[in-house]
């Protein structure tokens, strides 16, 4: 079982076991899972959620930020050794005996959302429209995807629709037994690039929020699609 060790300097304060299914909360709140009680600490500040053998925090907009390892973070999937700082504590994550990932098991039935083929064309619409340039009409720099669980890579998207599934032709293809032909779409519109959940399985989650509806990505979300974990990355 993962732990985290909450310290004030070089004092341990408390010890925390976190394991599958845990979600904690980080705050100046009294009711948070770990308190915190300084005033640069925000009442709910962070969270740390257990997904699968996986665990990711998540920045819930707080005041004066967190930090991994001393970068600033919105979300991030931490790793044995790291260190969060959170005003001026900081708490370790500790989980040495982390096991590759298993593959989630897959329901008998796949129920696909109501993105029929006319909603998949207006995507397409949308995203033939001539979209703002740059002064000297050079297009925006496209933002990379980057793949935190699995084989390191990036992708870069383009102005057209990019497509997660288990579609072969698909742009990002999961593995995996009745995975949905098109489980998101992420699709360019003027204000930015936008991601759409395709099926009710697998979930599509934004920072581990699931998403019902197309959201606009911001830099550095953390986009999760089953087992599959991207990070959003969009050039200055």
């Amino acid at each position: 079982m993962a732990v985290l060790v909450l310290r004030y300097r070089d004092r341990v304060l408390e010890r925390f076991p976190i394991g599958v299914g845990d979600t904690f909360f980080i705050g100046r709140e009294e009711g948070s899972d770990i308190v915190i009680d300084n005033l640069a600490v925000s009442f709910r500040h962070a969270k740390i959620e257990a997904i699968g053998d996986d665990f990711l925090l998540i920045d819930l907009k707080s005041e004066n930020g967190t930090f991994v390892n001393g970068e600033p973070i919105r979300a991030h999937w931490l790793e044995d050794g790291d260190e969060i700082t959170i005003g001026k504590h900081s708490i370790s994550f500790q989980n040495p005996r982390r096991q590759a990932p298993i593959e989630a098991p897959a329901p008998s039935i796949v129920e696909t959302m109501p993105m029929d083929t006319a909603a998949f064309r207006e995507l397409l619409r949308r995203n033939r429209r001539p979209l703002p340039r740059r002064p000297g009409g050079e297009p925006g720099p496209f933002p990379l995807l980057t793949v935190l669980r699995g084989p390191r890579r990036e992708v870069r998207l383009t102005d057209r629709p990019f497509r997660i599934g288990g579609d072969p032709s698909a742009d990002l293809v999961l593995r995996g037994w009745f995975v949905p032909p098109v489980a998101a779409v992420i699709n360019r519109e003027e204000d930015g690039w936008h991601l759409t959940p395709a099926a009710r399985w697998p979930r599509v989650r934004v920072n581990g929020e699931a998403l019902r509806a197309p959201r606009r990505l911001l830099r550095l979300d953390v986009i999760t699609i089953g087992r599959l974990a991207l990070q959003y990355r969009h050039p200055a």
